[in-house]
């Protein structure tokens, strides 16, 4: 934490963190970071804002709300945190062992070059001496999380954790205030209020890592470890193990925060360091799909893979077997049409009843270009899936299938149709993702310039922020845009060539 530099912390939020990981082979917010390094913001400075919604499909199907935050509010909180890094980050620091307690760090090297990365996170090696470390006399194993972290959190409770609730409380009115500043841009990310923080931008895990390392610098005598807002913890008794839930929930009722009780559980020791899914997938892998390049002879253990992940997710509905046998797929070259054509419409059917992996698809696919041939077959498989979920709005189904087929080069099938749904169903991301398609193979665009003129009147324009900017930097002359909130903003952020969809 000490070592990471405000500048750091600053470039890497400012390029890297405006998305959600999740999408940022689709959105970038690279070259706004750039280019308002240089330029700064002018206008709009006090207002606060909404933000864009996005629904990320959980392993049960079930909807995970994401955002990303308007770009005005996000640069001044990021800047914001930049003047106060060595008050936050020595706050943050105060607990000697934090690297053994929250697993999730802002870091400067990171994989994917963000600040705070998931996909930088190697669990299951980094876990494995933790569990030993922590795990030492002891017999019994706490499993506690917190209760809708993120949208739980209470702007005001960010001073109370940087300086003490008291010393926060007296100054609340003064806006001078280093630790006021800081909570009024974080509110100005989220229409001024004052519960809840985006799900998405990593901002939000500065933020949640301010609360949250004050509550493990209270519980410093237990041995536990936590990612995120998911706590572990060892204990050498049953009555050690009630007291740690019992302090756990009184820590964090300080800052407004409660427990998850239906997630809360004590379970006698021994218990495996990995999960058996895991295991049972990974031994599988290591015992015959060892090759970086598979081969027509390794399609029975393919789908022999594919079977078990298939079980386990059976067995196991809480967890992300599926995807964990994906992701190790999506990392093998393909030696022949036989065996890839088998394993994409394998994972395809299942794809189609758990769509939660879609965007691995996009690993598989940038690993092993498909030819003309497989791309006939991707498009069948694609739009399969697309239609399926069309009706259940799910955002990431919808964005990731037009998104391939842009980079894949093929076609989604009853296209007029398809748009027209999103655009009635009101999904920016989607919507924004049909416009470059119907641009990209030179269909009529007006439907997407007049739908601005829906939003206006909708008075939502925050909410497609994206959206707006982005048909407004293609063509800024439509009558449309006259009346647009904030032309003069969108106008400066054309003159610098800042786009954020990833051609």
């Amino acid at each position: 934490m000490l070592k990471l530099t405000e500048k750091e912390v600053y470039e890497k939020l400012l390029d890297f963190g405006m998305f959600p990981e999740k999408i940022t082979s689709v959105f970038s917010s690279e070259k706004f970071g750039i280019w308002v390094r240089k330029k700064g913001i002018s206008v709009h400075t006090k207002k606060s804002f909404s933000n864009v919604t996005f629904h990320l499909t959980r392993n049960n199907n079930a909807p995970r709300i994401l955002n990303i935050p308007h770009p005005i509010p996000y640069f001044f909180l990021c800047k914001e945190i930049k003047s106060s890094w060595t008050k936050i980050s020595t706050s943050i620091g105060e607990v000697d062992d934090y690297t053994n307690r929250s697993m999730i760090i802002p870091k400067p090297n990171n994989l994917s070059k963000r600040l705070v990365s998931m996909l930088s996170y190697d669990r299951n090696k980094d876990e494995k001496f933790l569990v030993l470390e922590k795990s030492f006399k002891a017999k019994y194993f706490v499993h506690a999380d917190i209760a809708n972290c993120y949208p739980s959190i209470y702007s005001h409770s960010i001073p109370w954790a940087l300086v003490g609730k008291q010393e926060a409380k007296d100054n609340m009115r003064d806006r001078a205030k280093w630790y006021n500043k800081l909570d009024v841009k974080i509110r100005a990310v989220q229409r001024n209020e004052t519960v809840g923080i985006p799900i998405g931008p990593d901002t939000s895990s500065i933020i949640s890592e301010i609360i949250l390392s004050k509550v493990d610098k209270a519980l410093l005598k237990y041995n536990y470890f936590r990612f995120i807002d998911d706590f572990k913890c060892y204990c050498s008794s049953k009555e050690e193990s009630d007291n740690f839930i019992k302090n756990l929930s009184k820590e964090l009722e300080k800052y407004h925060l409660r427990l998850n009780q239906k997630k809360t559980k004590i379970i006698e020791l021994p218990k495996t360091i990995e999960e058996d899914w895991v295991r049972d997938l990974k031994a599988f892998a290591n015992k015959f799909l060892t090759e970086d390049e598979l081969s027509k002879s390794d399609i029975n253990f393919i789908s022999e893979f594919i079977d078990l992940a298939i079980k386990l997710t059976k067995i196991n509905p809480n967890d992300s077997a599926l995807r964990y046998a994906v992701k190790i797929i999506s990392k093998k070259k393909f030696a022949d049409n036989d065996i890839y054509i088998f394993t994409l419409m394998y994972l395809s059917r299942i794809c189609f009843i758990y769509p939660y992996f879609i965007d691995v698809f996009y690993e598989i696919l940038e690993n092993n270009p498909p030819n003309r041939k497989m791309r006939s077959m991707l498009s069948k498989e694609i739009n399969s899936i697309l239609k399926e979920h069309l009706e259940y709005s799910r955002s990431d189904v919808a964005l990731w299938g037009l998104f391939l087929a842009m980079k894949f080069d093929f076609k989604i099938e009853n296209f007029k149709n398809y748009s027209d749904y999103l655009i009635k169903d009101r999904d920016c991301l989607p919507s924004l993702l049909c416009y470059y398609y119907a641009k990209n193979n030179g269909l009529d665009t007006d439907k997407y310039f007049d739908l601005i003129g829906e939003i206006i009147t909708e008075k939502q324009e925050e909410e497609w922020w994206i959206y707006i900017y982005s048909l407004f930097y293609d063509n800024g002359r439509k009558h449309v845009f006259r009346t647009i909130e904030y032309k003069d903003f969108y106008t400066e952020l054309k003159k610098g060539k800042v786009e954020f969809y990833q051609e």
